[in-house]
């Protein structure tokens, strides 16, 4: 049992606990730099259509993600980390459907090519989600990354 997951958006004055996370985050993903700075995700709380969620078990910050609402609609999920402690139990999955279902919509989003299983997570993850439908399997989108999807989340 892992406990009641939640994800709740993140006003600019919790976002300290983003910043934290997203340090062991981004050294994970990028291990040869560039280092993360809190300032290269400002964007998240200055410009209209992003949205930084915190991911919560029975109420404890355990992972966050970043989603970006593109001019044609289209939403991207940038950013999605759960902690190494909570990995591996279902949450990471609990997690991207609560997000998928409360924007909904066309998703696309990318695969950090030092994220170990992180394609494999996403396909069994996408299969695995109620609502989610049309997903396609892509090349990377940047240079960092491994592969992409896009699918479509029906509310």
């Amino acid at each position: 049992m892992t406990g009641r997951i939640s994800i709740s958006p993140v006003p600019e004055s919790r976002r300290a606990m983003i910043d934290a996370m997203a340090a062991a985050y981004f050294d994970e993903l990028l291990p040869e730099g560039p280092r993360f700075y809190p300032a290269a995700i400002d964007r998240y709380w200055i410009e209209r259509g992003r949205h930084p969620y915190l991911i919560e078990q029975n109420g404890a910050a355990i992972g966050f993600a970043l989603v970006w609402n593109h001019p044609d609609g289209t939403h991207e999920l940038t950013e999605f980390t759960i902690q190494p402690a909570f990995r591996h139990q279902g949450i990471g999955t609990q997690a991207a459907g609560l997000i998928f279902a409360a924007l909904g919509g066309d998703w696309v989003l990318g695969v950090a090519e030092n994220s170990p299983g992180g394609m494999e997570f996403w396909r069994q993850c996408l299969d695995g989600i109620d609502g989610v439908c049309d997903v396609a399997e892509a090349p990377p989108r940047t240079r960092h990354q491994s592969g992409s999807f896009s699918f479509r989340v029906e509310r």
